[in-house]
């Protein structure tokens, strides 16, 4: 039981860490300032604002860098029901 304790923790800790929720994936659409996002456990949308950085390579990066097939790692307050990233990260464009 214990074991399984742990387990549930650190992947918890995993998914949340640092005060933020991850969402990792591709880009499938950026439409009205809401990005949808292909994740391993589907489809998952969040709002960008005039607060989020967008960065690629630890380096500002422009809105319009988030198109289709564009690898993504999201930061999302943790609690935030809005879901406003936070950060957006940036990695390589996949092949289509």
């Amino acid at each position: 039981m214990r074991h399984l304790r742990n387990i549930i923790i650190i992947s918890a800790l995993a998914l949340a860490h640092g005060g933020f929720e991850h969402v990792q994936g591709t880009v499938v659409k950026v439409e009205n300032n809401v990005m949808t996002v292909k994740t391993t456990s589907g489809n998952q949308t969040v709002k960008l604002n005039a607060k989020t950085a967008i960065t690629r390579n630890a380096k500002a990066a422009p809105a319009a860098d988030l198109k289709a097939g564009t690898r993504v790692v999201v930061e999302i307050e943790e609690g935030d029901k809005d879901r406003v990233a936070h950060t957006v990260k940036l990695g390589a464009a996949g092949a289509k």
